[in-house]
């Protein structure tokens, strides 16, 4: 068994009972506190070099842990909450954001549309995940984009109609990911008073139909529209209120509700649960899908009885996991074929740096890409390899016009300070390469020996260093470079068992001195400083 832990916060041998509005569950082996994308995406590689089960973890208020311990890694997204205003009605969440926290700063900026998130139990991740929706509010009905982390070190934002399929089903609960954040766009602005009546309301609500009496995840299964009526309904008329497996009971005023009353087990829930929907089987002839998720390794007839997905134990075919992101069973990372290009790598709109989102023009999009395997263009190391572009709707908004020429072929040093896309490359406390892009085709390129450490030959940069190995695209509405792997392939990182890794940062300085990250950073330093390769993300290149 290895010795070595994950690469950000964690905790060790933790009761994942003391994890899940449940109450239920063993232990795991970790419990790891990622605070970035870039944590993400090294901790998703960490487990897998290691071999570990993944799962991931919100607040833990749709989660039933297995009973069993869980010797893997979960991933708890409770360090990534940062709220933040894109624009007048517009907020970027991050995934790990309390829902109730979402409506507290819809209320305090005076954004309608959101009430219903008001204690809904459970973080925006989670309920952008599952299509969530209450008291006549949907999740899919504001979402503007998603930013998701594959398996395999993509980070990319998916649109709403990539993702939501329909009432609590949506396409990240078919394939492997996590979502990392949320763009949220809501339809106008009402008076504080207005909004917090509503939110009250809803409240008043919830602690009438008793919803927080003992522990549960709430619904236990999805509503059947084809039955006519919601199940809590259909499990009451079948006589179900206060029916009781060991310490789970039905909640007497939902019968859609599993409380764990006295220490009850999660084979106990699963036991009831698995009562209950061959009774609505029988009765009604509806097969209903649980709502609630289950992670870890359980048995397998429970997990059959109560319609869950799994995959076999290997050691024990009584058994079965359900919940695995990543591990026993699962597929291989991202479900791209590794000979596909080409090959995106990033993908979204930049965020703005920390504390000043709004100054940022909204609508600059990235895009990397990797064009060729990374064994062919090692041979072929002049052929073009990676390609950065940016995409800007409003280009002459995005740079103001420069005091001093450019040079003949558009290389133009200090391009940063009248606006432009910049790619850093590199990482640690060695070289780096600096790259910078503009709307109307001018460029620059420097090599850097350490942290702002200009390299011999850079200390007036030249375009002429770089003909060889990079060349600048522009059209209208988008621009950028590609590169060779002559230019980029003493900072690729080889990986065990082939491929390599390459840390980056794309960034940008627009009009008026507005500054933007893609993947965005928590606790940006202060003054604003994009020469930090320690903050970078790491790319996995094929």
């Amino acid at each position: 068994m290895s010795h070595s832990t994950p690469p950000c916060r964690y905790e060790a041998d933790v009761p994942l009972h003391s994890r899940a509005y449940y109450g239920i569950g063993g232990r795991a082996r970790f419990i790891a506190f990622p605070s970035s994308p870039a944590e993400c995406a090294d901790l998703v590689r960490w487990n897998r070099t290691e071999g570990l089960p993944l799962a991931v973890l919100g607040s833990g208020s749709n989660t039933l842990f297995s009973d069993d311990d869980f010797q893997g890694t979960v991933l708890s997204l409770e360090a990534m909450q940062r709220i933040s205003r894109t624009a007048p009605l517009e907020l970027f969440v991050e995934a790990g954001a309390e829902n109730t926290a979402v409506a507290l700063e819809l209320l305090r900026q005076g954004i309608s549309g959101g009430e219903w998130l008001y204690r809904l139990p459970g973080r925006i991740g989670g309920t952008v995940r599952m299509n969530a929706r209450c008291f006549g509010g949907e999740i899919s009905a504001v979402t503007a984009g998603v930013f998701v982390l594959s398996l395999d070190g993509t980070l990319f934002m998916l649109q709403p109609e990539e993702v939501f399929h329909g009432y609590k089903d949506t396409s990240l609960m078919h394939r492997p990911g996590i979502v990392l954040g949320v763009l949220l766009r809501f339809g106008g602005f009402g008076t504080q008073e207005e909004i917090e009546a509503r939110m009250n309301g809803h409240l008043d609500e919830r602690l009438q139909k008793h919803h927080f009496d003992h522990p549960s995840c709430g619904s236990v299964f999805r509503n059947n529209y084809d039955a006519g009526r919601p199940c809590g309904r259909i499990f009451e008329e079948l006589g179900f209120k206060g029916a009781r497996e060991g310490g789970a009971v039905v909640s007497l005023h939902h019968a859609n509700f599993i409380f764990n009353e006295i220490e009850a087990s999660a084979a106990d829930v699963l036991r009831l649960a698995g009562r209950m929907r061959a009774a609505a089987f029988e009765h009604e002839g509806i097969q209903l899908q649980l709502e609630l998720e289950c992670i870890g390794r359980f048995p397998l007839k429970l997990l059959d009885r109560c319609g869950v997905s799994s995959v076999v134990d290997r050691d024990d075919p009584d058994y079965g996991w359900a919940g695995i992101l990543d591990g026993p069973g699962t597929p291989e990372a991202g479900g791209i074929p590794s000979n596909f290009f080409p090959r995106v790598l990033l993908r979204g709109p930049m965020t703005g740096y920390s504390g000043r989102e709004m100054e940022f023009p909204s609508g600059v999009e990235v895009r990397l890409e990797q064009l060729m395997p990374l064994s062919l263009a090692a041979i072929e190391c002049d052929r073009p390899f990676i390609r950065w572009s940016t995409s800007s709707p409003l280009p002459a908004g995005f740079m103001v016009p420069p005091e001093h020429g450019p040079d003949a072929d558009g290389f133009m040093d200090r391009l940063w300070e009248y606006g432009a896309s910049e790619l850093f490359i590199g990482g640690g406390n060695g070289p780096y390469l600096e790259f910078e892009a503009g709307p109307s085709g001018l460029w620059l390129a420097i090599r850097f020996e350490g942290l702002r450490r200009r390299a011999a030959g850079h200390l007036r940069p030249s375009g002429k260093l770089w003909r060889n190995g990079v060349v600048v695209e522009f059209e209208e509405g988008r621009f950028g470079m590609t590169f060779t792997y002559g230019v980029l392939g003493p900072f690729i990182e080889p990986e065990k068992g082939g491929g390599g890794v390459l840390p980056l940062q794309c960034c940008a300085c627009g009009a008026e001195g507005s500054l933007g990250l893609l993947p965005w950073w928590n606790e940006a330093p202060e003054p604003p400083d994009f020469h930090r390769p320690e903050r970078f993300f790491r790319v996995i290149l094929d």
